[in-house]
């Protein structure tokens, strides 16, 4: 009978690493098959196969008739534990020791996994509690603003909306998209408008007058909370000729 009294201290770096991912790929919307898991991890199938039937026998997943993998609760738990440190760190790691996106998510990588729960939460307090990492992706256990997210190539046109956050499977997959758009200007918070050309598979992001031609994968991973828009028109008014 696979075990439901895992915490996370009984659970090895390997087991940890592999649900932090699984809840990665599972809150973008994806299904979480061994073979996507083996790419992102960067290892063999056998070896996912092998580590995923370990976890499973834990009770920390459960594997589905067509393959896919879901957390169950206990490695939900854990999970949201590992993310929790992780996004913290990056804040700390860009926030207060300056560090750019990339490096801080690799450092937090590197280094998150030995931070106590007691650390990070003192790290959260310091920093003034923020509800998501650099890239605007949610950090668990915070409660932050509610957000409508629509990612740049579903932002209709004629509205203007903020940058709101980046998807995790473009931070972890693509880092140049990152370096992009930080030389673009296009950063949390920024307001941006899209253009779209008929049967094109690339949009045009507008910040201010500033034009940047994104491809269709990498406006899908760009996020713009449409809770905070205004119709373009109306920016454009306000401005004065």
């Amino acid at each position: 009978m696979p075990s439901s009294r895992n915490t996370a201290s009984d659970i090895s770096a390997t087991g940890a690493r592999y649900l932090e991912a699984i809840y990665y790929i599972a809150h973008e919307g994806e299904a979480v098959r061994p073979s996507r898991l083996a790419d992102w991890l960067g290892v063999s199938p056998p070896t996912v196969t092998g580590v995923v039937q370990r976890l499973r026998d834990q009770g920390l997943l459960e594997i589905r008739s067509d393959h896919s993998l879901v957390l169950a609760a206990p490695g939900m738990a854990a999970a949201s534990s590992a993310v929790r440190r992780h996004r913290v760190v990056e804040r700390w790691l860009t926030d207060e020791m300056g560090l750019d996106w990339a490096a801080a998510d690799l450092e937090a990588g590197r280094i998150s996994h030995a931070f106590s729960e007691e650390l990070v939460d003192r790290i959260l307090a310091k920093l003034g509690g923020p509800a998501t990492c650099p890239h605007g992706n949610e950090i668990p256990g915070v409660q932050g603003l509610p957000r409508h997210l629509v990612n740049l190539s579903e932002l209709p046109q004629g509205v203007i909306a903020p940058i709101s956050r980046v998807s995790e499977v473009a931070e972890h997959e693509a880092p140049q998209l990152l370096s992009l758009l930080d030389h673009e200007g296009l950063r949390l918070g920024v307001d941006v408008e899209v253009i779209r050309s008929l049967g094109s598979q690339a949009v045009t992001v507008l910040r201010g007058s500033h034009r940047t031609a994104l491809g269709l994968g990498a406006a899908q991973a760009v996020w713009v909370d449409l809770s905070r828009r205004v119709p373009a028109a109306a920016r454009r008014g306000s401005e004065g000729p």
